[in-house]
């Protein structure tokens, strides 16, 4: 006699309705083993564990599969790994600036300034931008002036910077101009 292959439908069962066979199976088991219910063959008990741990596990995985949809974690994860590496890559990166994005750096940790306008081209800040150092502020259907891109470092990276503030030499020419400004004479 071969088994209905009909009892797999409990694998599209739900979480609510595998936890309650679980009870019930549990329950049946603990009856059984406390005596207020007649002992049952080896193989029927056999099933009924089975039935059991199966149901269970799948009542678990549902559990964890809702848990993870209210709180997911492995988007929070995602989310500070990817902020790490950014972080790590920056770091390497920091010896090798041009002198141009060193000043630009510089002037926004002299003026503590994490954010700026700039064109909407980046100017003399687009290589900053292109490495996701500097990164638009721009949000969906915002409208913004050609020459007033709003931009930002972000905190992880301007905690980076904090750190090597050293690296970053402010020289002050009197003209306070901004050095992701491209003059307009130079366009």
């Amino acid at each position: 006699m071969t088994p209905d292959p009909r009892w797999l439908e409990i694998l599209k069962a739900s979480g609510w309705q595998t936890t309650a066979i679980t009870l019930a199976c549990g329950v049946f088991l603990l009856g059984v083993h406390l005596g207020w219910l007649p002992s049952l063959p080896s193989s029927i008990t056999l099933l009924l564990a089975f039935a059991t741990l199966l149901c269970g596990f799948l009542a678990a995985a549902s559990l964890a599969s809702a848990a993870l949809k209210f709180f997911p974690v492995q988007t929070w994860i995602l989310y500070y790994v990817n902020r790490y590496r950014q972080k790590r890559e920056v770091e390497k990166y920091i010896p090798f600036m041009t002198d141009q994005e060193r000043n630009i750096i510089a002037y926004l940790l002299h003026h503590k300034q994490k954010t700026f306008t700039t064109t909407i081209d980046g100017g003399h800040a687009v290589t900053l931008i292109s490495r996701r150092i500097v990164q638009s502020m721009v949000r969906g259907n915002q409208t913004i002036l050609s020459d007033d891109m709003p931009v930002m470092i972000p905190d992880h990276l301007w905690e980076l910077f904090c750190k090597h503030h050293d690296e970053f030499v402010y020289s002050d020419d009197g003209s306070d101009a901004h050095p992701w400004r491209v003059h307009w004479m130079l366009r």
